[in-house]
This record gives C-alpha cells, sequence and structure tokens, in this order.
C-alpha cells in the first residue's frame, strides 16, 4: 500500500460517509442529488490537492477512482437506512396524512405518514406497495389510505416499507465490494510519477547538452592557417606586419 494512494481512499471514503450520513431525513430525497454532487466534486478537488503541485497525479486512474467511489457514496446511503431500521426499526400501520409531488421526471409521489397514535413520522416514504422502478403504472397512496411501514423511532431515516428493507440486505456483500475496487484504483492512481517524468526528461535533455557542447568546443580547437599553411599570426587580413629591426 503507497501512501499516496492511501490518502485517495481515506478523501473517498470520508467524502462518502459523509455522504450516507447527509442523505437521512435532514435532505429530502428527491433534493439530495445536488448537494451529493457537490461534494463529490469536492472530494475530487481535495484528491488532486494531496499532491499537487509536487507531484502530479495519475487522472485518469484517479477519475476511476472517483467515479467508482460516487458508487460507494450511494451504497453506503443505503446500507446506513439498511442497518437503523434493521437494528432498531419499529413496524407500524401509518396513515397517509399529505403527499408530495417529487422534482425528479415524471410522477414520483412522497407521502408524510402519522403513526396509530396521530404523531407525524419523521421524513417520507417513497415508495407505495406494489410500484416499481421506471413504471409508469405504479399504484398511489391517497390521504387517509393505511400503509405498513417500518420507521425509526428515533427519526433518523425515512420510513420504508417492509420489502424495501428485505431486498436492501444484499448492500452488505455490494459494499465491501465496491471499497474493494475503490482501493485498487486509488493505489495504481497513487503510484509515484514525477521521478519517471524526471528521469526521462533528463535522458531527453542530455543529448542536446553534449551537442552544444561540443560545438562549442570544437572552434576552441580550430586554428586557420594562411595561404603559405604557415599559422595565422593573428593581424587583420590587409594590414602588413611589422618587420623585425635589422
Amino acid at each position: 500500500m503507497n501512501p499516496l494512494g492511501a490518502a485517495y481512499l481515506a478523501v473517498f471514503t470520508v467524502a462518502g460517509a459523509v455522504g450516507a450520513l447527509a442523505g437521512t431525513t435532514w435532505i429530502r430525497a428527491d433534493s439530495a442529488v445536488i448537494p451529493g454532487t457537490l461534494l463529490w466534486s469536492a472530494a475530487l478537488a481535495l484528491a488532486v490537492l494531496v499532491t499537487w503541485p509536487a507531484e502530479p497525479p495519475r487522472m485518469g486512474l484517479l477519475c476511476a477512482a472517483w467515479v467508482v467511489g460516487a458508487i460507494l457514496m450511494f451504497v453506503a446511503a443505503e446500507g446506513l437506512w439498511s442497518a437503523v431500521l434493521t437494528h432498531r426499526g419499529e413496524r407500524v400501520e401509518a396513515t397517509v396524512t399529505a403527499l408530495r409531488e417529487g422534482q425528479e421526471d415524471g410522477r414520483h409521489l412522497y407521502y408524510t405518514l402519522a403513526d396509530p397514535d396521530g404523531r407525524r413520522i419523521a421524513g417520507e416514504l417513497g415508495q407505495w406497495p406494489g410500484s416499481s422502478i421506471g413504471a409508469s403504472d405504479n399504484p398511489e397512496g391517497t390521504v387517509g389510505h393505511r400503509v405498513t411501514v417500518v420507521r425509526d423511532p428515533q427519526g433518523l431515516v425515512d420510513p420504508r416499507l417492509p420489502e424495501e428493507l428485505t431486498d436492501a440486505g444484499g448492500m452488505w456483500i455490494v459494499g465491501p465490494a465496491v471499497l474493494v475496487v475503490t482501493a485498487v484504483f486509488c493505489m495504481l492512481a497513487g503510484r509515484p510519477v514525477a521521478h519517471h517524468a524526471r528521469t526521462t526528461s533528463a535522458r531527453r535533455r542530455r543529448p542536446a547538452k553534449r551537442s552544444a557542447a561540443r560545438a562549442g568546443a570544437l572552434p576552441g580547437r580550430r586554428r586557420t592557417r594562411g595561404m603559405t599553411g604557415e599559422r595565422s599570426s593573428g593581424i587583420p587580413h590587409g594590414q602588413p606586419s611589422p618587420r623585425r629591426a635589422p
């Protein structure tokens, strides 16, 4: 494990954990896309700044780790509400008190519920029994309808249908697998590249330096000769040479 890859993995893991914690009843399910995108973009920027400008990152592998890490954040959010409702959830017969149409493309209703004592259940129910993702003829509930849900007494996560909780059991297998893939990409992206780049650049500069040195040394070695084959005395051409005194 290289230190830089470990730093990348730590950044993406922390961002995924923060995103999972933020995706609770604090933020509506249909409004979580924008803060989630901003958070994950900040995670990529932070990962780049871990080494920049001391060592340029491997952007291809780093972006691959970033994309897989986004899946990790989604899996972490699914695993959070699944774990909370599995350990302390209560199965209740709730009543629909209000409806809200979501901001997604297509029709998607969110239901505000009340428990048998008339107290509001924290969060919203995002799926009605018998509905499926992407279907155009999903059944819908109305105000006054009753529905069986599993709720969190402390209100950390939204209420869910019992079948949703059963289907989310596979996240305990998918989550570790996605984490391993993210770690592999982070380790590959964390391999040092600056030393290799400096070595390659130095090798490319050496022939040029040697050529320049040779070109500069040649004029110093050459000595001009006159028409008679004698060495030049250094007197400019055309001027008479001084005669020796008799």
